[in-house]
């Protein structure tokens, strides 16, 4: 009877010890928009970041559809915070991206537990409610190219999710705020 406890108790130590070894960075669901991010543990390269600048003010892949912003686009600086907050709005969808600091030539992780630099997705009103968000996400970066007196530019790409547990992928993003 004790061989067969020790067993069992063994069996359950080996089960928790396997399941306290994943770290959730990997979606066992091959069609879930989670396998289309970047690896958290080999982010991009400022040189990685090679995709073209778009004519558009703003403009992303959303979960690989193409959207821009050229007309409701703004940009703040929250003196206080220390940080730009640019938000552009396209048929019924939000872009809100927070971005302290942000000089140029600089990359800056926008991925995990990141609130410094973070961004906001709602693609719909209803997501309002629940907007997604680069700071609950495994991955993202956004890399400055400009942000003096006359520019605001920079490249960017973020997992994003929201308090629902949806994930999307936000790809071959830009911005090019001329003030």
């Amino acid at each position: 009877m004790n061989r067969i406890v020790s067993s069992l108790l063994l069996v359950a130590c080996v089960i928790l010890s396997l399941a306290a070894c994943s770290s959730g960075a990997y979606v066992a669901n091959p069609t879930s928009n989670g396998n289309s991010s970047v690896n958290p543990l080999n982010p991009l390269k400022a040189s990685d970041f090679n995709w073209p600048a778009s004519t558009h003010i703003v403009s992303l892949n959303f979960n690989g559809t193409p959207w821009y912003a050229d007309t409701f686009v703004s940009l703040a600086y929250v003196d206080t915070l220390q940080t730009n907050v640019l938000v552009a709005t396209n048929a019924g969808k939000t872009l809100a991206l927070y971005i302290q600091y942000g000089w140029s030539n600089n990359l800056y992780n926008m991925g995990f537990k990141q609130y410094n630099n973070l961004a906001y997705w709602m693609p719909d009103s209803v997501s309002a409610y629940y907007p997604y968000s680069s700071a609950l996400g495994n991955s993202g970066e956004l890399y400055m190219t400009a942000n003096d007196t006359l520019n605001f530019d920079g490249k960017f790409y973020f997992q994003a999710i929201n308090s629902k547990g949806d994930i999307i992928n936000i790809s071959n993003g830009t911005f090019n705020y001329h003030r």
